[in-house]
């Protein structure tokens, strides 16, 4: 299982970091360095590992990085920096045990790996730059915005590579996923810097100085993933309209929704476009909600009227333009004859076409799943996107809905 492969990586990496740590505290005892001070920093970093704040990817991240940032600044030299590291990276792994999730792992092997690299680089270049003629915060800015670039695509590197683990998540979705997060790290290595700069010269003042910016920073991220959240269960509740006027089976937009996203995620499109597919999936039948009209009934009416119905609908939201535009062409053939592909038939709405054919083929049709596969398939000559149909069958392999 992947999620035993990274409880061992995860264990593996705390036997280097504590055999690392041992060995900085050996040169800082024999160098005769404070190491009172590096077990202060290394409790701050364990500490924080308490702590967390949501980021745009839907993802949490500590905040052990903003003590760490301060540390390189006050510390002296790379062995004590290591030091305070690895201990507090210790004290993190149990602090992360005492958490609930399944992440946990991957995020204590990404952020164990990217804050030792970012120590190191950001030591080396304060040593390195301390007998130059730039002046003192100077260097230290350099230092922290250098090791902080390095941190930030390590970590992102490391999320996308241990992500890997997980068959259903494309490694290009999981590298864009974490680079969406550049907001909040930008957010927690200001304070950190803020705080390690400050200290010799304001003292116990450091702490408002540094802690107040970032206190409103972490209030907006909150008030941002909550609205979110709402945002998205609003949605969800709308689309159950036309499954509560029973004009739609029932948990049909869930479904299709569901294996929406996860055909979304195998393929590797961007977070972003992955979340209006998600809104477009659930919201893709609520055109039904005009054939209570005896007129329309009269009148007749295609698949795609009802779409474009549906559109109309959700386009009324502005924030939903884009959404309205793939509910629309949600019946649009990915190809016509003479044709290689039709370039004006978004991914999105491909991925839902497909994902709707196959919940209606098992549960409406009540045919197998590997019947309502090759249902897709036969239907992969002008109608569904052969891509997106071979996404459907790695998923529903994952899955285990079928064998491999």
């Amino acid at each position: 299982m992947a999620e035993s492969r990274l409880h061992r990586l995860s264990l593996i990496l705390l036997g280097v970091i504590t055999v690392l740590g041992a060995v900085a505290f050996a040169l800082i005892v024999r160098s005769g360095d404070e190491w009172v001070a590096v077990l202060l920093w290394a409790a701050a970093i364990a500490g924080m590992h308490h702590l967390s704040v949501p980021t745009p990817s839907g993802r949490r991240i500590n905040l052990a990085i903003g003590p760490a940032v301060a540390a390189v600044i006050l510390l002296p030299g790379t062995a004590a920096v290591m030091a305070a590291y690895s201990a507090g990276l210790v004290g993190g792994w149990v602090v992360l045990r005492r958490r609930s999730g399944d992440d946990r792992d991957s995020d204590y092997v990404a952020e164990s790996i990217s804050m030792l690299i970012f120590g190191l680089v950001a030591s080396l270049m304060l040593t390195g730059l301390s007998g130059s003629s730039l002046p003192l915060a100077w260097v230290q800015l350099l230092s922290i915005a250098a090791g902080g670039v390095v941190w930030f695509v390590l970590r992102a590197l490391v999320s996308a590579w241990v992500g890997i683990e997980r068959e259903d998540l494309a490694s290009r979705y999981l590298w864009l996923r974490s680079l969406e997060d550049w907001t909040v790290a930008l957010s927690i290595f200001t304070a950190g810097a803020l705080f390690g700069m400050t200290w010799p010269l304001m003292g116990i003042w450091a702490f408002p100085i540094a802690i107040l910016p970032y206190a409103f920073g972490h209030l907006a991220f909150v008030r941002y993933h909550s609205t979110r959240v709402t945002y998205g269960q609003m949605i969800r509740a709308l689309a159950q309209i036309p499954e509560v006027a029973d004009l739609a089976p029932r948990g049909h937009s869930t479904r299709t929704a569901d294996l929406a996203v996860s055909i979304a995620r195998e393929i590797g499109l961007h977070p972003d476009d992955v979340i209006e597919l998600e809104y477009a999936a659930l919201m893709h039948d609520v055109g039904l909600i005009t054939l209570t009209e005896p007129a329309i009934l009269q009148a007749g009416y295609t698949d795609e009227d009802v779409a474009l119905w549906g559109a109309q609908i959700i386009a009324e939201a502005p924030h939903l333009q884009e959404v309205s535009e793939y509910v629309r062409m949600q019946h649009s053939p990915f190809r016509r004859p003479g044709e290689a592909t039709d370039p004006d038939v978004p991914m999105i709405s491909k991925i839902i076409k497909v994902a709707s054919a196959y919940d209606q083929a098992v549960y409406e049709m009540h045919l197998s799943p590997l019947e309502g596969l090759e249902r897709i398939h036969r239907g992969s000559a002008y109608d569904f996107d052969p891509e997106v149909s071979a996404s459907l069958r790695r998923v529903l392999v994952q899955r285990g809905v079928i064998a491999a």
